[in-house]
Parts: structure tokens; sequence; C-alpha cells
């Protein structure tokens, strides 16, 4: 916190469970932490359904990040319900996957790093993909927003997703990022966007 030039920190995470040290004793010492003032919010990133109920057994656990997007609904099975129930904020990691969420990628496009080997980049699953994204591209356009607003925006119309980690490289993406914010969908419409990832 000295090196922060800060009293406290907003949010602790342990961002990948600790195999050796109970998960509930983990956090018990960050609600002293919290209790003292150092800590204004317990994080738990990585964590399994299991591995989250046993961390949040007394209530204390505020936040939860892991995975998830339009093409990696998993934690829509057991998690989602889970932080919904116990009030914890859930905050999805990825949630453009690697920007193929974002509407700016082609047919054409060829990937030189870690994509070219994802399962979501590769062969007609990729052209599929791009299929589903193009759909949104219409929904985007009737708001004047680009497709990843549009995207992060129905993340946000779920329950117990209070904030979103979209990634940015320049400070530019990040001011972008915030029109997602001034983005309304209906009930129509999130249940289209739904619908086209299932």
């Amino acid at each position: 916190m000295k090196r922060l030039q800060t009293d406290y920190i907003d949010l602790f995470y342990i961002h990948f469970p600790d195999e050796h040290t109970p998960k509930d004793e983990a956090v018990d010492t960050l609600k002293q932490l919290k209790d003292a003032g150092k800590i204004r919010a317990i994080g738990v990133s990585n964590f399994s359904i299991d591995q989250l109920r046993e961390a949040n057994k007394d209530g204390h656990v505020d936040v939860l990040q892991s995975e998830y997007n339009l093409f990696k609904r998993d934690a829509e099975k057991e998690l989602l319900p889970y932080t919904a129930e116990h009030n914890i904020s859930f905050v999805p990691y990825f949630p453009l996957a690697a920007g193929l969420l974002g509407g700016k990628y082609n047919r054409d496009t060829t990937f030189q790093d870690g994509r070219a080997k994802n399962p979501l980049f590769t062969g007609e699953a990729f052209i599929e993909n791009l299929d589903k994204v193009e759909q949104l591209r219409s929904i985007a356009q009737s708001k004047d927003v680009e497709v990843a607003h549009l995207v992060l925006a129905w993340y946000l119309t779920q329950p117990s997703i209070d904030a979103l980690i979209p990634g940015a490289k320049r400070p530019e993406q990040v001011i972008n990022n915030l029109q997602t914010l001034n983005v309304e969908l209906t009930a129509e419409e999130i249940a289209v966007v739904d619908q086209i990832f299932r």
C-alpha cells in the first residue's frame, strides 16, 4: 500500500486457488484485513464452484472473477446462480473472447499469436463464430454502437454481473469501452443475443 500511495486496496483477489490452504481460512485472513480497513472487498478468481462454496463458507466473498463470454457459457450452470443467490459480484474475464466478439474480424483474418491454436479461431468453427457475431451487427447499428458495446451491454443484463474487464492496450480503448454504459437493451434484444449463442 505504501508503494501504491494509498491507505487501502479496493479489491483484493486470491487470483488462483492455493491447493494447500483451506479456502475459507484464506478468505478469513482477508476478512481480518477488511475489518481493519486495509481492503474494501474480498475477491476470488479462477475458483470452481466447490472452491467458491468452501471460500464463501462464512459469507465473506464479495467478488468472483471467472472466464465467461457468449462462446464460453459454462459459468451459467452453477457459478452465476451461486453468485446471484449469495450477493457476490461476478466479474467475467475474456468477455470479448480475445477480440472475436468485437466484430472486427472477417474470414480472411489470420492470427500469428495464441489465437492461431485456439479452437474458436480455427477451421469451420471460426467461420461459424464469425457468422454468429455478424448477426449482432444489425442490433448494434440500430443503436449506433459497435458490436463490442452491444456484447458488453448484454453481460451487464445478467444477474450478479456488475463489472467487466474487456481489456485494453491503449487509453482510447478504455474510453471507447465506456460507451457500453449508454447501451440499453430491450428484453427482446437480450433474448435474441442469448439465442444466437445457444
